[in-house]
């Protein structure tokens, strides 16, 4: 029996489904600021490029006077004032081209239906950090201890009587899934909000994001989540810009998919009529937030990312606590992939992207020539695709993504999932051209992102670091991928671009493209949450 077989009876129970109040939804709209999603493009005054689900949308002509009118305005936040601007903004917040803007700190009022839940374990400096960062919040806390041992038991009991914190006390040790179930159904309020003992909260928080809970249709929120930099040692520098719980500064609708395609439960306000009892996958030590957003947005429900929130969390040093850190996120993928069929296949490039890479590779100048009736075809295509009403430029824009996110995938499968194949196409670079090429494709990410946010630690150290945490995160999907017998998850889908049967809707059209799609920009593969872990084992088991 292989472990899909044993999987295959599972069944998550379903999530509540959401109100179907459009009114109420509207009315909620109507007094919440808006802002043009960042990252977001708009093109010729009528079509978007992105959002969540990432799309190529042609606005309806309808909306588009106030789309225009968001879109100058960026960040600064416009209020719909008629009832046919509320209906744009319903249409651009379900397509993630809008999103709501929280209050500032000065104009929140402090919510009494919110209560905190914190799980911890052993870790009782961070704990009292975190608390001492809620005191004036003014909000209900749970500390749920997950099985400390007794002297840690005995400081978290004292921490938690000193900040007025209710304490529950496990008795075996489940990971932190476990212990936020246990917080939550000691819980009463409408909204319960999951705190890492690791993290600290900005001032008001809960204040600033429960209003964005009045649209019905929001089941949870999460700020983002920055590390707290406290020294010079290189893993802090690193992590500076490329944390794994950093979402990232663009707002985003959370949905499968897209760059925020899971939020971290390290920090983040559920609705507790979105959720089951218990929320979080028991026996799931990591990966069970993916899990339990994947699910609500199943169900219907919004989730939200807000960056204009930031916490802080603890970052550890050590180069060793670093990498099995990143194997333990890569454990989760084939987990997930049991739970969520053929989402967490690592790389799903088309024909036509390979075909270009390796004629542009070639030593011949007559093959490298089949690189224009390749681009001709898939600039066809995507003709088609579009229709009419599209404007030329973006079928040239979107021929282009589809080429280049061939190559960035199969790039960043060869880094990350397969990387000890990727390494050995690095040694042969002095003697393959094709190998020189793919070697670009592999080192592009790392480069860009250094280039665009330049980490403190210089190029080289930086690029090494990079490596590194690519190739243990891939080492932990491939050894549990092996253990699970999930295939899936380590091997790639070639699609084959074949002729569109018809092209797309004329009016109000939008053309889905998922995380490998021909047409979706490079997107970062999910990692779990940065939790608590048992002391007898560097790396929980999934």
């Amino acid at each position: 029996m292989t472990a899909r077989d044993a999987v295959a009876p599972w069944g998550p129970p379903p999530y509540p489904q959401p109100p179907t109040d459009r009114a109420a939804r509207a009315e909620a709209v109507a007094r919440t600021p808006l802002a043009w999603t960042s990252g977001v493009a708009l093109r010729a005054g009528r079509v978007t490029i992105g959002g969540s689900p990432w799309t190529v949308t042609l606005i309806p002509e309808r909306f588009r006077v106030f789309a225009r009118r968001l879109f100058a305005a960026n960040r600064r936040g416009v209020l719909p004032a008629t009832p046919e601007e509320t209906d744009a903004a319903l249409f651009l917040l379900d397509l993630g081209i809008a999103d709501p803007l929280p209050p500032t700190a000065a104009a929140a009022s402090r919510p009494d239906d919110v209560e905190v839940v914190v799980p911890v374990y052993r870790h009782v400096e961070e704990l009292e950090r975190c608390l001492a960062s809620l005191r004036e919040e003014g909000l209900p806390v749970i500390v749920v201890d997950d099985a400390s041992p007794r002297p840690d038991a005995a400081r978290i009991r004292k921490a938690a009587r000193a900040h007025g914190a209710r304490l529950i006390v496990r008795k075996t040790n489940g990971g932190p899934g476990e212990a936020r179930n246990d917080g939550f159904r000691a819980s009463t309020a409408p909204f319960v909000a999951f705190l890492d003992a690791d993290v600290t909260a900005s001032p008001g928080f809960a204040a600033r994001l429960r209003p964005l809970f009045d649209d019905p249709l929001v089941g949870a929120l999460g700020p983002r989540v920055r590390p707290r930099i406290e020294g010079g040692s290189a893993i802090e520098l690193y992590e500076e810009t490329r944390s794994e719980l950093d979402m990232g500064p663009d707002p985003s609708r959370v949905v499968y998919g897209v760059p925020v395609g899971w939020l971290p439960s390290a920090s983040v306000i559920v609705r507790r009529s979105a959720v089951t009892d218990p929320p979080f996958e028991p026996g799931m030590r990591v990966g069970e937030d993916v899990d339990l957003f994947w699910r609500m947005h199943e169900a219907g429900w919004t989730v939200r990312y807000v960056p204009d929130v930031v916490h802080h969390h603890e970052v550890r040093t050590a180069l060793t606590d670093f990498s099995q850190r990143r194997a333990m996120y890569g454990s989760s993928a084939a987990e997930l992939e049991l739970r969520h069929p053929g989402r967490l296949i690592p790389a799903r490039p088309s024909l036509s992207g390979l075909a270009m890479v390796a004629v542009l590779a070639n030593r011949r100048s007559w093959v490298r020539l089949l690189a224009l009736p390749i681009a001709g075809y898939e600039f066809a295509r995507q003709r088609r695709l579009l229709g009419p009403r599209m404007p030329l430029s973006i079928a040239v824009e979107m021929t282009g993504r589809s080429l280049w996110s061939d190559a960035f995938w199969m790039g960043h499968l060869l880094r990350r999932d397969w990387w000890p194949v990727g390494w050995g196409v690095l040694v042969l670079t002095p003697f393959s051209r094709l190998a020189r090429g793919v070697a670009a494709a592999m080192i592009w990410e790392p480069v860009r992102d250094h280039l665009l946010r330049p980490t403190r630690l210089g190029p080289f150290k930086s690029l090494a670091l990079r490596l590194v945490d690519d190739a243990s995160y891939g080492s932990g999907v491939i050894r549990n991928a092996i253990r699970k017998r999930v295939p899936n998850v380590v091997t790639p889908r070639v699609r084959i671009p074949s002729w569109p049967a018809r092209s797309a809707p004329a009016g109000g059209a939008t053309m889905q493209a998922g995380p490998q799609a021909a047409d979706a920009p490079p997107v970062r593969r999910l990692q779990p949450v940065d939790a608590p872990e048992p002391a007898e084992k560097a790396t929980p088991a999934a």
